[in-house]
C-alpha cells in the first residue's frame, strides 16, 4: 500500500500543478484585459491515512480558484469615478457655454450693444444722412440678431445635453442588464462551491461603468449576487431582476429630457431632481441651473435693453414728422424676450422713420432724440443691479468663465483621485508578469518534482512485480 500511495499522493500534485499553470496561463492571457482580477489557486491538504501510531499523507488537491479581490478599493474606485464623471460631464459642455460668450462669437451681445449706440452717435452728427440711417438701422438688427443667436445657441447646448443624456440612459440600462445576467451566473456556476470569477470581473466591470453616469450603492449578497440601489432609494438590480431608466420628455420644460425609473414592479418615477452626481448628474446641472440661469439673465438684459431703447425711441420724430414708434417689437401676442426681438418692420424697410429728433417743426436736423438715445449706453439700470448694459453683459461672461475655472479645476482633481484609485486597484488585482513568471516557473519545478516521484515509484512497483514472478 505504502507504494501506491505514494503513486497517488504525487499524481494528486501532478494536478494542483497543472490547475496552478492553468491558471498562470489565464492570468498571463488576460493581463490586458480591462477589469481583469488576477486568480490564483488554493491548494489544500487531503486528510491523512491513520496507521496505528501515526498518520501517511494522501497528496493535496485544488480547493478552489481565488480571485483577488479587495472590496473597500472597489468601493473607493466606484466613489471616484462618481466624482470624475460628475465634474468631467460638466466640463465640455461648460466649455461650449463659454464660447458662446467670448470674443469669438461675432456679433457677441456686448459688442453688438456697443456699435448701436456708437452708430446713434454717428447719426446724431447728421440725421438727415439715409447712409447713416441705414448703419443705425443694421446695427438694430444686429443687437436683436445677437440676442436671438446666443439664445438659440444655449438652447443648442441643452438638446445636445438631452443627446448625451439619452445615449447615457441606454448605457446604463446595457449595463443593468449585464449585472443581472452575471448574478443569475454566478449563481448557477457556483452551487457547487466554486468561484465563478470571471462572471464577477464582468459584474464588476458593469458596476464601474454605471457609477461614471450616476451615483449608486453595491450591496453584496450572500449568495454571491450584488444589489445595486440609485440614490439610495431606487433599487436597480436585484439578483437577476432588473429595473431601468427612461428619458421622457417635459413638455413644461421646453421639451427637454427627465429621467424617469421604472422599477422592477413596473412602477415609474421622475428622478430628474435625484440625479445630482456622476456624469448625468452634471449634465442636468448645466442644463438645469447654469444654462437656464443664463437664459433667465439674458432674457432680463435683452428686455431691459429694449424698454428702455423704445421708451426713448418713442419720444422722437422720423423724417415723416410721426413720433411714438417702437423701434424694437416682439412677434404678435408675445411678450419680449431675447428669442424674439426684431426690429419694427417699418423702420427696417424705411430708415427714414428712425426717431431721431425731439421737435418735428426742427427737421431734418435735430438730433437731440438720438443723443438721449445714446446717453443709455453708460446709464445704470435700476432692473440690472444698477449697472450700465455691458456691465451686466460682462458680469454674465464673468459667471459662466467663473463657473468654468472652478468646475475645471475640481474635474482635474478628481481625475487624479480617481487615477489613483484605479492604480490602487490595479496593484491590488492586477496581473504583474514578473510574478506570473515567478509563479510558473514553481509550478514547473512543482510539475517536475511529482512527475520523478512518479517514474521513480513506477520503477519500484515494476521491480516489486518482477519479484513476486
Amino acid at each position: 500500500m505504502g507504494l501506491l500511495a505514494a503513486f497517488q499522493s504525487s499524481v494528486t500534485g501532478l494536478r494542483v500543478s497543472q490547475s496552478g499553470l492553468q491558471t498562470v496561463s489565464h492570468n498571463v492571457s488576460n493581463a490586458d484585459t480591462e477589469g481583469y482580477s488576477r486568480q490564483r489557486v488554493e491548494a489544500a491538504t487531503y486528510d491523512p491515512e491513520r496507521r496505528a501510531g501515526h498518520q501517511l499523507g494522501r497528496g493535496a488537491y485544488v480547493d478552489h480558484v481565488a480571485r483577488v479581490h479587495e472590496q473597500y478599493v472597489e468601493f473607493q474606485v466606484i466613489r471616484d469615478r462618481t466624482l470624475q464623471g460628475y465634474y468631467g460631464g460638466r466640463e465640455g459642455v461648460l466649455a461650449m457655454v463659454e464660447r458662446l460668450y467670448s470674443e469669438a462669437a461675432q456679433p457677441t451681445v456686448g459688442g453688438a450693444i456697443s456699435e448701436f449706440f456708437n452708430f446713434a452717435r454717428e447719426l446724431s452728427q447728421d440725421p438727415s444722412s439715409f447712409g447713416a440711417r441705414s448703419q443705425f438701422v443694421q446695427a438694430a438688427r444686429d443687437v436683436a440678431g445677437a440676442f436671438r443667436t446666443l439664445d438659440d445657441d444655449l438652447r443648442k447646448v441643452q438638446r445636445g445635453i438631452d443627446d448625451t443624456l439619452q445615449d447615457r440612459v441606454g448605457q446604463i440600462n446595457e449595463n443593468l442588464r449585464v449585472i443581472a445576467e452575471m448574478n443569475a451566473g454566478i449563481v448557477k456556476n457556483e452551487v457547487d462551491g466554486s468561484m465563478a470569477n470571471d462572471f464577477r470581473d464582468r459584474r464588476d466591470r458593469a458596476v464601474r461603468e454605471i457609477a461614471k453616469f450616476v451615483d449608486i450603492n453595491v450591496l453584496p449578497q450572500d449568495d454571491g449576487t450584488v444589489s445595486v440601489e440609485l440614490a439610495n432609494r431606487y433599487v436597480l438590480v436585484q439578483k437577476e431582476q432588473v429595473a431601468a431608466l427612461e428619458a421622457v420628455p417635459d413638455a413644461g420644460n421646453f421639451g427637454l429630457l427627465d429621467v424617469h425609473y421604472v422599477g422592477i414592479s413596473g412602477n415609474r418615477v421622475d428622478i430628474t431632481a435625484q440625479l445630482d452626481e456622476g456624469e448625468v448628474g452634471g449634465l442636468l446641472d448645466v442644463r438645469d441651473t447654469v444654462i437656464a440661469r443664463q437664459l433667465g439673465l439674458m432674457d432680463q438684459l435683452a428686455v431691459t435693453f429694449v424698454d428702455e431703447v423704445n421708451a426713448v425711441h418713442q419720444q422722437g420724430f422720423g423724417l415723416d414728422g410721426v413720433g411714438g414708434r417702437d423701434l424694437f417689437v416682439p412677434p404678435a401676442g408675445l411678450p419680449f424676450s431675447a428669442a424674439n426681438i426684431a426690429v419694427d418692420p417699418a423702420i427696417d424697410a424705411d430708415p427714414l422713420l428712425v426717431g431721431a429728433a425731439q421737435d418735428p417743426t426742427l427737421l431734418p436736423g435735430d438730433n437731440r432724440n438720438l443723443l438721449d438715445l445714446a446717453d443709455l449706453q453708460n446709464a445704470n439700470q435700476a432692473a440690472l443691479g444698477d449697472v450700465p448694459f455691458n456691465r451686466r453683459y460682462a458680469e454674465l461672461l464673468h459667471d459662466v468663465g467663473s463657473t468654468v475655472r472652478v468646475n475645471a479645476d475640481r474635474a482635474a482633481f478628481h481625475d487624479v483621485r480617481a487615477s489613483q484609485a484605479e492604480a490602487l486597484r490595479e496593484s491590488v488585482v492586477g496581473v504583474s508578469i514578473d510574478d506570473e513568471m515567478i509563479d510558473l516557473t514553481k509550478f514547473e519545478k512543482h510539475f517536475e518534482a511529482n512527475s520523478r516521484v512518479v517514474t521513480t515509484v513506477q520503477q519500484l512497483l515494476d521491480t516489486v512485480l518482477q519479484l513476486l514472478q
